[in-house]
This record gives C-alpha cells, structure tokens and sequence, in this order.
C-alpha cells in the first residue's frame, strides 16, 4: 500500500509534531487551552473561594430542593382543588341539571382563584364557564372511554369526570403559579448571592486572621540565623503544631551545624602542624645531600609526626561517628572493666618507653554501649595522662560500678590542668593551649550520645582527673 504523502498529516502550529503522533486527551486539552493560575493564588484567597463556592452551591441545592418541593405542594393543592370542584360539577349534573350554572358560580371560585370548567351531555357541549381557557379543555379525555382522569393540557391542568352520558371537566391555568415560581427563584438568587457574598466576607477576614500566625511563622523560617524565637509556637491547633515541629526541626539543625563547625574547626587545627612538620622535614632533608644517619633520623621524625597525625585522623572519625549515631541505635552489653583492660594493654608499652607505671584497679561495671567509641574515650584519656606525666610518675586507671551505671577514674601525677584551660578544652579549635588538642573533644561528645557525665579537675594528691559516668542503658541520640 502506497503512503499517504505528508500533505495529508495534519501536523501542530505551535511545536510541528504530527498529530498522529502526539498523545491527546479531554483532559490535555482543556488545560491546554484554558490554563490554569492555582499556583498564583496565595493559600488564603485559595480557602476563601473554595469556601465562597461551597456556600452559593449549598445554598442555591437548597433554593432549588425548596423550589421543587414548593411547586409540588401547590400543584398537589390545585389538584384537590380542582378534583372536588369536577365532583361536586358532577353531582350537580346528574342531580339538578337546572342549578348546574348557578351552582358552577359558587364552585368554580377557590380563594380567589376561578378554575374553568365544560360540562357536556353525550357529545353536545352543555355548559361553558368560569376562567378564560380553550373551548375544550382535555380532547383526549373525550375521545377515549376512562371514567377520571387528571392530566396537564398545555398551561392548563384539568381533571376529567364521567357518569353515564355526562362528562366534567374542570381546569386551572397554572401560568399565574409558574410566574410566581419564577419570580420566587430570581428573589432567592439575588438573597442568596448577597448572603454568599457575606459570608465569604467574612470568612476571609477569619481565614486571614487564622493564617496571620502562619504567614508570620514562613517569614521567620526563611531567616535561620536569627536567634528569636519562632512565631505560633502557643498557637493551638494545626498552625501550632507545625510551628513547634518546625523549633524542632531549626533546633536539630542548628546543632548539626555545630557539630559540623566543630568537626571542621577540628580538623584543620589538628591537621595543620603536623602537615606542616612533615612537609618542612621532608623539605629540609631534600634541600641537599644528606648521610644515611641524617635520612634515618629524619625518617625517624616523619614517623613520629605520621603517627601523631594517624591519631588525629582516628579521632576524627570518632567526633564523626559520634554526631552522626543514630538516635536508637541497639548498643551490645559491654563491660567497662573490660575495655579498660584492653586500652591499658594496648598503651603500656607507651607508659614503659615513659618509665610510667601505668595500672588498672576496679571491678566489673556492665552498661550497654558503642565499643569502638568507648574504646577510643579509653585511649584518648589514658594517653593524655601518659603524655603529660613526667617519668617516674604513676597513671592510675579505676572502672567501678556507681549509680546503676558505671564510673571511670583516669588520674596521673602529672602537672594537672593548666588554669582557665578546663573550658577550653571541650572547644577545640578555639583555643592554643598545648595537649588541648581533639581527644578531649571526642571524649566529650562519646560521653554525650551515651548520656553520661564527664569531669576534668585536679587528682586529690596533685595530678589532673577525668572522671566520667555513664548510664547502664542504651543510647539516648544524638541530640
């Protein structure tokens, strides 16, 4: 079969696809051609017109159910009416036929209304009164053998009767009631049109009003740093429960940025100097020919400086792994006499190139924790006091059991703290003073997602303590 030539697909004005191949919905194409602005109206003239509309459209059901059930009630009405005025006729009729036009007078008046009304006598029409109508009010009535009947025959509705040789029929003109109807749903359009606009007044003033707290609360939001408060917080309801879910959110954030400040305050005080020696070491050993003992002293000091620096990495990603725990975490049953058996295995031969007597003296103290954390708290204390405990001097390590917890004593007789260091200590990056490097603060923030105490002061005999408590139970997050 020869294809079509390409005159014969039609193709589209605006982007040339041919329409055999474009996809095409009612849906596509009524947004296509009548697009929507939701997106530029603000959530408060959103909520008014919806709530505008729900208001006309529930009152103008209602108008209309009224309206329906009014003209039933009224046609039901001149039904009976105009049934009892064919029936009394009728009676008439066949009774005294000579009263039949003075007794129609009387009958075809209804509260003001006048009905018309055709008595015939076989196929003769007999009588004629009442309210202007056509000469013959239901020609089908007539033609056909039934004894009742009530129809509507144009604008008129008229009831049949039949006995013997005589027929009845009786209508009312409904025209006048239709009118009435009509005018009755143009004044009740108007009321109601005026009420919705009201109400909607109104409830726009209380839907801004409920919403000022909301506006309020996205203006703050937008400005994190600033340390006010956030609006709503008070507010009951909806607004005020994502007001406060909000505080917590900035709150969790603003401490994650802490922590992120920190760990990069950390990290480039600690790295810095010994980068730097390695680099000035290696720069001065190449700076000109060296003799075998120069290169094995010089390698000597790298390997000094790459261990110092493989310890600071370590803690590193302690301080990283700490702050990013997750709040829950299912921790093992640890004990702490055991990893502080282990950490004084691992640094006693550190405190024997030092001529320290480094001991461990306790009993057992179960809790629930991370051992590669608590393992790194262990090392940092325990090495900190081997490093600043002169030779000769005595570390003492100490794992008990105290409150339900477990209690840790690292003491040395060294110099102690150095005075105003003791709150510095848990900030790196901001202070210089030597020894207060990121052990501490890796210490510090182990101790905090296990929920326990940490204590830095001087030893009863003269020396610097670290004492630290921690809960037996799990984690308690990472807040």
């Amino acid at each position: 079969m020869t294809p079509s030539p390409t005159w014969w697909t039609p193709t589209c004005a605006t982007c040339g696809a041919s329409w055999a191949t474009r996809s095409w919905s009612p849906r596509a194409a009524w947004a296509t051609a009548f697009p929507t602005r939701s997106d530029a109206l603000t959530l408060r003239a959103r909520l008014t017109l919806l709530t505008f509309s729900v208001l006309l459209l529930s009152l103008l059901a209602f108008a209309g159910v009224a309206g329906f059930l009014l003209w039933r009630l009224e046609r039901a009405s001149v039904v009976r009416q105009i049934e009892a005025q064919a029936e009394a006729l009728l009676a008439v009729s066949a009774g005294t036929p000579a009263q039949l036009r003075l007794a129609a007078t009387e009958l075809l008046e209804e509260q003001g209304q006048a009905a018309a009304a055709r008595v015939y006598q076989g196929a003769a029409l007999r009588f004629l009164g009442g309210a202007a109508a056509p000469d013959t009010l239901d020609p089908t009535f007539l033609n056909d053998q039934e004894v009742r009947a009530t129809r509507q025959s144009g604008n008129f509705l008229v009831t049949s009767r039949r006995a013997g040789e005589v027929t009845v029929q009786v209508g009312r003109n409904l025209a006048p009631l239709k009118h009435l109807l009509r005018r009755y749903t143009l004044a009740a359009l108007l009321t109601l049109l005026g009420l919705s606009v009201l109400l909607g007044l109104v409830v726009a003033r209380a839907v801004r009003r409920a919403l000022r707290p909301l506006e309020a609360l996205a203006a703050r939001v937008q400005t994190l740093e600033s340390a006010e408060p956030l609006p709503a917080l008070a507010e009951p309801g909806e607004v005020g429960a994502l007001a406060r879910a909000l505080d917590r959110s900035l709150q969790a954030l603003r401490a994650e940025r802490a922590h992120e400040t920190l760990f990069l305050a950390s990290a480039s005080h600690e790295l810095r100097t010994p980068v730097t020696a390695i680099l000035a070491d290696v720069q001065h050993t190449l700076s000109r020919p060296r003799s075998p003992e120069d290169l094995h002293a010089a390698l000597v000091r790298t390997e000094r400086t790459a261990s110092r620096l493989r310890g600071l990495t370590g803690n590193l990603m302690n301080l990283t792994r700490a702050n990013a725990l997750p709040g829950g975490a299912a921790w093992p049953d640890l004990d702490l006499l055991t990893l502080a058996g282990e950490a004084v295995d691992l640094l006693q031969p550190l405190a024997s190139r030092r001529a320290l007597d480094l001991w461990l003296d306790g009993d057992s103290a179960p809790l629930r924790g991370d051992p590669g954390l608590l393992g790194g708290l262990l090392e940092n204390l325990i090495g900190n006091a081997i490093k600043f405990t002169p030779p000769g001097g005595r570390v003492q390590v100490v794992v008990g059991p105290e409150a339900g917890g477990a209690r840790l004593t690292v003491q040395d007789t060294g110099p102690g703290f150095p005075a105003g260091t003791l709150t510095d200590a848990f900030v790196r990056g901001q202070t210089d003073t030597e020894g207060f490097g990121l052990g501490l603060a890796v210490v510090r923030r182990v101790v905090e997602v296990h929920g326990g105490t940490l204590t830095l002061g001087p030893a009863p005999g003269g020396g610097a303590q670290a004492t630290v408590w921690l809960p037996p139970g799990g984690p308690v997050g990472t807040a």
